[in-house]
């Protein structure tokens, strides 16, 4: 994790960056998926065409940017800490699923289960910082999502319960599990080896609890933690708290278990 341009990140991330926000926008109105993970510049459709005409492509280096986010974080190294809300959601029973179906089946409905789950972050404005084996994740920080971002960060945990997740070759529908915490994380630019590949990525014990909290969902339930509830202004609704101790962690946390058939927002 590279360190320096605090302010630079502090401004993307907890207060919104203005001239980031207007290409956000205006990004989100052109067609579409997939998109520059930062300015949401299509790189699909007729809109990635438009873009493409105006210089704005897929980075060489790491094309989930568009080359000109990969020119200002390898410009602009460094990160800053800012309070923001964490979602990890990953599939039930990978294991045994890749096992039964094999490396090529396996892989075309991860690739759908990524399609589906991302489609659901980006609709209630999370930022989808990676794709690790069985999971994704995402965060909701103050400066894309404004004052609302623990609201719609359970907006998405809720939206991906109630959305049918691809099936596999053989007919088995993907189960799966999700986990949201709110807290402070760094976030902040990473660099490979000789600066060969740029991304941003949040790293801190509230990320760590937000993967451990989707890790001991049941299938197909997300757990919200306490934290996330307090931020949001949220009230159980009769759900029962649950005191949970993750792995590797001194201290407990409190958190609410929602499904399908119950939600903390109002409809």
């Amino acid at each position: 994790m590279q360190t320096g341009n605090e302010e630079v990140w502090r401004a993307i991330f907890a207060e919104g960056h203005p001239k980031l926000k207007r290409f956000q926008q205006f990004h989100m109105r052109l067609p579409s998926p997939p998109r520059c993970k930062m300015c949401f510049v299509p790189f699909g459709g007729l809109g990635g065409t438009l873009m493409r005409w105006r210089g704005k492509r897929p980075s060489q280096r790491n094309p989930r940017f568009c080359n000109a986010c990969d020119a200002f974080i390898t410009a602009f190294p460094g990160g800053a800490e800012v309070e923001l809300s964490i979602l990890f959601v990953d599939v039930r029973n990978s294991v045994g699923l890749a096992e039964r179906l094999g490396p090529t089946a396996f892989s075309n409905v991860m690739r759908d289960f990524y399609t589906v789950a991302t489609q659901c972050l980006i609709d209630t404005d999370g930022f989808v910082v990676e794709f690790i084996g069985d999971a994704v994740a995402a965060i909701y920080p103050p400066g894309f999502c404004g004052p609302e971002y623990a609201r719609k960060a359970i907006a998405g945990a809720e939206d991906l319960m109630r959305t049918k997740m691809p099936s596999a070759s053989d007919g088995t529908e993907l189960l799966i599990g999700a986990g949201v915490h709110t807290g402070t994380v760094f976030i902040g630019t990473v660099a490979g080896a000789e600066g060969g590949y740029h991304d941003v990525q949040p790293l801190g014990d509230n990320v760590n609890v937000a993967a451990r909290l989707s890790s001991m969902a049941e299938p197909n339930q997300a757990l919200i933690s306490e934290a996330t509830l307090i931020s949001a202004g949220c009230t159980p609704k009769g759900l029962q708290a649950r005191k949970l101790d993750l792995k590797g962690r001194s201290l407990p946390i409190t958190a609410y278990a929602i499904g399908c058939d119950t939600a903390l927002l109002a409809a």
